[in-house]
C-alpha cells in the first residue's frame, strides 16, 4: 500500500511541475487583456495599431495580415507561449516599427543584459520578443519581496495604460 501512495505522489507531483497552463507571471500581471503581436518577434499595442494611420482604411492598408489565437499553444511549439494567457492577436505589417530590444532597455536602466523583461506582468521567456516603442506606456523596476518571490530585479513594461491593466 505505501508504494503505490508513494507512487501516485510522485506521478501526481510531477506532473503538476510540468503542466502547460502554467503562466510565468508577477503578482499584478495584467487579467483579460490579449497579447498584441507584431510578426515575427514584436509586442506591440492598440497605440500601435491607430498610429498606423488616421483612419481605419489608412491603418488597415498597412496591414499584410491579421490571425487571432485564443487556444494557448504548447510551450515547446512557441516562443512567446508565456504571452498567451488571454490569447494573441497576430499583425504583419507592411512596414516594421520602431523597437527596442530587450538588451537596450536593460542597458538603459544599467542592468545586466540577461536580466528578465516582463511585459504586462508576463515573463518574455524569448530574448528575441522585442517591444514596438509606441507601446510602451510604463516601465517599472520591480524589486524582489516576498510577494513576487522574484531573484533579482527586473524590468516591467507596461503596453496598457492604468486604467486596462486590471479586471475592472
Amino acid at each position: 500500500m505505501g508504494k503505490i501512495t508513494i507512487t501516485l505522489l510522485s506521478f501526481l507531483l510531477t506532473s503538476g511541475m510540468f503542466a502547460q497552463g502554467d503562466f510565468n507571471k508577477l503578482p499584478q500581471a495584467k487579467t483579460t487583456n490579449i497579447t498584441y503581436l507584431i510578426v515575427p518577434n514584436v509586442i506591440g499595442n492598440e497605440n500601435l495599431l491607430n498610429s498606423l494611420g488616421a483612419t481605419k482604411e489608412g491603418i488597415k492598408s498597412k496591414i499584410k495580415e491579421v490571425s487571432v489565437f485564443k487556444e494557448k499553444p504548447t510551450r515547446a511549439g512557441t516562443e512567446f507561449y508565456n504571452l498567451t494567457e488571454f490569447g494573441i492577436v497576430s499583425f504583419e505589417l507592411f512596414n516594421s516599427p520602431a523597437v527596442k530590444t530587450q538588451k537596450e532597455l536593460n542597458n538603459f536602466f544599467g542592468l545586466d543584459e540577461q536580466t528578465d523583461v516582463y511585459v504586462d506582468g508576463y515573463l518574455f521567456e524569448s530574448k528575441k520578443i522585442n517591444i514596438a516603442t509606441t507601446s510602451i506606456e510604463e516601465i517599472e523596476l520591480v524589486k524582489p519581496d516576498s510577494i513576487n518571490l522574484l531573484k533579482g530585479t527586473i524590468l516591467n513594461i507596461w503596453t496598457l495604460e492604468k486604467d486596462k491593466r486590471y479586471k475592472q
